[in-house]
Parts: structure tokens; sequence; C-alpha cells
């Protein structure tokens, strides 16, 4: 028999996380309710990554997964409690895995940016980057337990802002982390890879190792250190005020021109996309271990209750040492969250990003790979 790689629990996608306290262990009401058993399907043919609502997730049954039950593993005070909807396929060489779950609002607009209030023909821009104003984001993320981290396995409540401001492990040890972001990897059809230890939340593999950039913040703030949120764009698209997109790629956008005539000011309620997008990365041959997570989503504002669908897809056997092996186990224990509107609080006394949005988190719970081992 394979080995069993016990995985515990996680919460969020580390750049994205809060936490709460312990309320003991139940799921609010009183009652314990046992976590959930996700089986990986392997009867079925994978699905499209180029459709979140392939008819072949049609063919399999969901999982129910509550999330927001325990202060310790976070409650987003918009998702709160919540039951969130779980599949997942299993195809010789690749994983699927398929979340479906309630969101009053699709925010897409992650730290965008908007013109001062007039008077102020031809001057600067307000950068949004809390969720009160719209600037955030939403989020889905799981996080693996690499099998080194002791009893922690991938507890966030144990990991919770470990380092300030930051996940950590707190075990010895080091848990991988899918986490995908409305604004952010949502358009560049990627999850952000996350490979975390006892120094934090730390990108797969880190910055000065992983030269593609998918997404980049759109902000200049110009040399006031006190106002920070106050400065320009960098970039836009080359149809200036025609242009209404919501996310603003690379391979068409031109440097931020301020010229008074073309208008800004004129149109009410502009928002300037606070990203840049990086689109080539996603069919790259040669993507970093950082994107080498697959994503595709779907909003449907038509339901009685608006619901996010997103699919992430990997391969089941690690592109580098900063991944889990899931070619080789029976079974590994996750933890998953979501967040709504999710951004960081900008401290303007330290001029850095303090604080955090909480997110709805599950409990431990397994994802069996190999069903017939179990029996």
């Amino acid at each position: 028999m394979k080995k069993v790689l016990f995985l515990s629990t996680f919460v969020l996608c580390c750049i994205l996380i809060g936490c709460g306290g312990d309320d003991g262990g139940t799921n609010g009401n009183g009652d314990e309710t046992p976590p959930p058993r996700l089986v990986a399907v392997d009867t079925v043919s994978a699905p499209s990554m180029l459709d979140a609502n392939d008819p072949v997730w049609n063919q399999i049954d969901s999982v129910e997964v509550e999330v927001g039950f325990y202060p310790s593993y976070g409650q987003n005070p918009q998702l709160y409690k919540d039951t969130l909807l779980m599949k997942v396929i299993k195809t010789a060489d690749m994983i699927y895995i398929w979340a479906n779950w309630r969101d009053g609002t699709a925010d897409l607009y992650g730290r965008y940016s908007r013109k001062l209030e007039p008077p102020n023909i031809g001057g600067s821009w307000e950068h949004i980057y809390t969720a009160d104003g719209g600037g955030g984001e939403d989020g889905f993320f799981i996080i693996f337990d690499a099998g080194d981290n002791g009893e922690e396995g991938a507890d966030c409540a144990l990991m919770c802002h470990a380092v300030q401001y930051r996940m950590a492990t707190t075990g010895g040890g080091h848990v991988d982390a899918w986490c995908w972001k409305s604004a952010t990897t949502n358009p560049g059809f990627l999850a952000e890879d996350q490979w975390w230890s006892s120094v934090g939340n730390i990108k797969d593999p880190n910055p000065q190792l992983n030269p593609q950039v998918l997404y980049a913040t759109n902000w200049d703030p110009g040399t006031s250190a006190e106002r920070p949120h106050i400065g320009d764009p960098d970039y836009m698209h080359p149809d200036d005020t025609a242009f209404h997109g919501i996310y603003l790629y690379e391979d068409v956008m031109v440097e931020y021109d301020n010229d008074p005539f073309i208008g800004w000011d004129s149109v009410a309620g502009y928002r300037m996309p606070g990203h840049f997008i990086d689109s080539t990365i996603y069919s790259s041959e040669e993507r970093d271990d950082r994107w080498d997570v697959l994503a595709i989503s779907h909003y449907d504002s038509l339901s009685t209750w608006h619901r996010w669908t997103v699919v992430l897809a990997r391969t089941l056997t690690p592109s580098s040492s900063n991944d889990v092996d899931l070619s080789d186990v029976d079974s590994i224990q996750i933890t998953i969250a979501v967040t709504n509107d999710h951004t960081f609080a900008y401290d303007d006394d330290w001029g850095v990003d303090a604080g955090f949005r909480d997110h709805s988190g599950s409990v431990p719970f397994y994802l069996i790979l190999n069903q017939s081992a179990e029996e």
C-alpha cells in the first residue's frame, strides 16, 4: 500500500489571510460536525480547462464542506458560516479540483484607482485598496501538508500570524498552498502556488528565483510618503477613457498620460484597472513553479444565490521540490478557505500593508486519491 500523507488544515493563501479566536471545536450550534471525506473520481474523462461548467462535472456528486463555522479557522464578515461544494477528478497524470460557493458580489477591481473629486482637473488619482471602497478581491485557497510539518500538518490555526502579518508553519516543515484570486490570478487563468515554511508564506519559489510576474500593481504613489494612496496609475489602455474593461493586459497597455484634454475628470466613476496582467505566462511551456496550477472560473449572477465556481488543475507529479507529490499518496489532509472582497488594510503610519480581511475557512479534512487502498 502506498503511504498516507496526512495533511492538516489551512486557512488562506498567506497573502490574503486573517484569523480569529478559538471556540472549542463545535460548529457554532453546539453540535459536532464530522469533517467531510472528499474522494477523487477516476472514472470520468478529464474536464476542460476552458469552461468551469464543463458537463463532465455533472457526472459526479459534490461533497459539502463547512466554512466559517469555527472562529479559529476564520469567519469572513460577509460569508461567515456557509457550505461550500467540492468535487475532484483524477486522471493518469492530473488532478482537477472543483469548488462552488455563495458570494453576493464578484469583486474584480482589486486595488483600482479613480480620479479625486473636483476641483482636480489634470490632477492626481486616488488608490482604492480597501474593501470598503470596492478595492478588494474574492479568493479560494487550498493548503496541503508537505509531510514534514509534525503534528501541525497544515493547521492554519497554529500558523496564523506566526510571522507578523503573515502565515508561517510552526511544526518544523512546510505546506503547499494553491491560491486563486479574482482580480489578480483569475485574469491570467492561473492560481498562485506557494510553499510555506517557518519563514512565512513564500512564493514558489521566491521572486529572486522566479522572474515571471503574472500580475503587478498599476500604481505610482509619487513622492509623498505620508499620502501613498494619492498618485497616478503607471499604465492605461490605448483607448484611454473609452476603455472600461476590468483587466489591463501588458500586450496592449501604454504608459499613463495625464493630459487634461484626455478628459479623465469628465468620465463619472471611471475605474483604472488596479493591476496589469501578463497573459503569456499561461500558455508558456516554461512556466515557473509559482504558476504550475491552472485555474478557470465562472461567476453566476443569475441564480437566487450568486455563486462562484472555480476549477484548479495541476499535474499529480510535482514540477519541483516546492510542491506536494500527489502521485504517490493514497490520501492527504487539506484545509480550504474562501474570501470576499479581501484586501490588505494600509497602515499610513508605517507605510506598509498591515492587517487583513478575514476569510471563512474549514476544519482539516481528507482528500482521498486512491479509494481502493482505503477499503
